[in-house]
């Protein structure tokens, strides 16, 4: 069933950023970005230059969203686009979100209930009945992680399944990674500033159907929205910590940042 309440808007994904900042109360949001960008923002409008309904309502709730949500995956198992990306923006009656998928060069722009918003990222989140059959390995490498912020699934695949199988020769953890059945999920919280947005919080996970683990990579996104991968890595790591995370605590650990929005967005 479709969640839209209108057709959604369809923008260049290099428009993106012009999008968001006409919502700016300021002619400096803007500052810096290309004429192909704004050019890009065409659809917007009406025939007599009136902004569309679909725009008016996502531009509303973008300007009053102090603290959206972006969310990253990757994984083999989503066909036939391994990429999805996701960017909330909280507002007190309906949300606006941003959505790509794979490597395209358009995005997607519609509102949303914002009552009913937790379930719609829950939907898209690893959250399926999980038996916390914890055996996978204790950490996993750099490479892995620069091939999931390329984007490049079949690259990540293989790094993932030596590292795994160089530290567990046998698990249920190595089968699934083995079958491709493995998800890496990063959400970011962000700060709205006089000239842009900040990154305050990021939470990544790498899961397979039997478990769950939190990635203690301390990668945070370059730029904002972060709809393709656009991450920097601490420099002089090669191997990043995993640690054991129910669904449950995931949650919990994510509700904070809906806690936030409904605050500030009341």
């Amino acid at each position: 069933m479709s969640t839209y309440f209108s057709p959604p808007l369809t923008l260049p994904t290099a428009s993106v950023p012009a999008f968001i900042a006409l919502a700016g109360p300021a002619d400096s949001a803007r500052e810096g970005l290309s004429g192909e960008a704004q050019m890009g923002l065409n659809k917007i409008f009406e025939a007599d230059g009136q902004l569309r309904t679909q725009a008016r309502k996502a531009l509303a709730a973008i300007g009053e969203a102090k603290t959206p949500l972006s969310h990253l995956s990757l994984s083999p198992r989503f066909h036939p686009n391994p990429l999805h990306g996701f960017c909330y923006f909280f507002a007190a009656e309906q949300s606006a979100i941003v959505q790509t998928v794979g490597d395209c060069e358009t995005a997607e722009v519609f509102c949303h209930k914002s009552q009913d918003l937790p379930r719609f990222i829950a939907e898209r989140s690893p959250f399926p009945s999980r038996k916390n059959r914890f055996d996978g390995p204790k950490g996993i490498s750099s490479a892995f992680l620069e091939a999931v912020h390329r984007g490049d699934v079949e690259d990540a695949q293989r790094i993932l399944y030596e590292d795994v199988s160089s530290e567990k020769k046998r698990s249920s953890f190595l089968r699934q990674v083995r079958e491709g059945q493995w998800e890496y999920h990063t959400w970011t919280q962000w700060e709205r500033t006089p000239d842009g947005y900040r990154a305050r919080q990021t939470i990544s996970t790498l899961s397979v159907p039997s478990a769950l683990y939190l990635v203690d990579s301390s990668s945070i996104p370059t730029s904002f929205p972060p709809l393709l991968p656009t991450f920097t890595l601490e420099e002089g790591k090669t191997k990043f910590p995993l640690s054991r995370c129910t669904r449950t605590e995931l949650w919990s650990q994510l509700a904070r940042f809906f806690a936030v929005n409904v605050t500030t967005s009341h």
